[in-house]
């Protein structure tokens, strides 16, 4: 049998490779190596606390290669870009972006490869909401408060940006506005010379209450006749007429609010045994006006039955 192998032994090792070699070309044909591109998000790793970074790439696309079943199989939130900003400086940096394949998967392309990185200092700081207002409140109104929510709020990112930040600015609209309102806004960070600067503002919006008075309101109220004295034993007030019965006051808002009626001037009815008829003033609070002064008042006066 020995004998047998060693004088075949040359014929044999070449089948064994040529099984080896079709086994190969099999699987190869059954699990092909493909090529496959993703985009993958990119991470700055080791960036120091006092460095900012705003203009590295979100995104690369990096080709893999690598069987067809691993490929099929590989979740693709689970490839990540990094770049190791470990030693940076302040100004631009040309760095790598760096990816670790998969295992099975080989890395063919990055595109970008390299990228260039400003780097600045961070810095932050405090400032108040300012309310800056677009158009005009009608004349016929006055501001009695502003609120401002909130009062005040951080800005950060580079350094120089925030370092020439002066003003936090919130835009409201007040033109035709003649009721309380409500406006919340995007905040802005200002330079002195109202240039709009890119920071970071936390919070981001602002919310202003406005309370406005009306500095003339007009509204419709009835007219009461106040009367003093009695009349004689026997007789009672059968009834009060007045002409008009409701004027129209004007006034600030809030002192119209408060008005319910308008009184005449008080009218004696001592020891009266008939109708009392005339022309009465109108008492007018302070702060209210009206174009009816006077109005004419009829008080039936008669016997009780």
């Amino acid at each position: 049998m020995m004998i047998h192998f060693k004088r075949n032994w040359i014929a044999k090792i070449l089948s064994l490779l040529a099984a080896i070699v079709m086994w190969f070309f099999i699987m190869r044909d059954q699990n092909p190596v493909m090529e496959v591109t993703y985009t993958v998000p990119v991470q700055v790793q080791s960036l120091a606390s006092n460095y900012i970074v705003e203009d590295a790439p979100p995104f690369v696309r990096v080709t893999l290669s690598g069987p067809r079943d691993t490929i099929i199989s590989m979740k693709n939130d689970v490839l990540k870009a990094y770049i190791d900003a470990s030693g940076v400086g302040v100004g631009n940096n040309n760095v790598s972006i760096r990816f670790n394949p998969p295992a099975g998967m080989n890395v063919v392309e990055i595109r970008p490869e390299n990228v260039t990185l400003t780097v600045d200092e961070y810095a932050e700081k405090t400032l108040p909401v300012e309310i800056v207002p677009i158009g005009k409140f009608p004349d016929t109104v006055a501001l009695k408060s502003v609120t401002v929510i909130p009062k005040e709020v951080t800005i950060s990112g580079r350094k120089q940006q925030v370092m020439n930040a002066t003003r936090v600015i919130m835009k409201v609209n007040a033109e035709g506005q003649t009721k309380n309102f409500s406006s919340v806004s995007p905040l802005e960070a200002w330079d002195n010379a109202g240039n709009v600067l890119d920071v970071n503002i936390n919070p981001a919006q602002g919310q202003a209450q406005y309370e406005i008075t009306l500095l003339r309101k007009d509204k419709a109220v009835p007219i009461n006749v106040p009367l003093v004295g009695q009349v004689p034993f026997g007789y009672e007030v059968k009834g009060i007429v007045v002409n008009p019965v409701q004027l129209t006051i004007s006034g600030r808002e809030e002192v119209v609010d408060s008005v319910t009626d308008i009184k005449t001037e008080p009218i004696d009815i001592s020891n009266a045994t008939a109708n009392i008829e005339g022309a009465y003033n109108l008492v007018l609070p302070n702060g209210i006006t009206s174009k009816v002064t006077t109005v004419r008042v009829k008080i039936e006066i008669a016997q009780k039955p």
